[in-house]
């Protein structure tokens, strides 16, 4: 199972920053700027790497990067 660091290190690479630049309270579309096709790029990255898969209804719902942090989270411990 990734740790959280692991999956901000994940996260931050994809979008060229550094985990430390990253806030947890950090809402996807307006302060990272993920678009729908950003946000399934992300995702996408996220699943290959972790060997995850995420369900619509989940991801959906996502605003803040701590969500997406614990989504991947849950479906790492599966």
């Amino acid at each position: 199972m990734p740790t959280n660091r692991e999956i901000l290190e994940t996260i931050a690479e994809h979008l060229g920053l550094s985990a430390e630049d990253l806030d947890k309270q950090s809402l996807l579309r307006e302060d990272l700027g993920l678009g729908p096709i950003e946000l399934n790029d992300l995702l996408h990255e996220l699943s290959q790497k972790y060997n995850i898969t995420f369900e619509p209804e989940d991801v959906e719902n996502l605003q803040k990067l701590e969500d997406l942090l614990v989504l991947v989270e849950d479906n790492s411990l599966e």
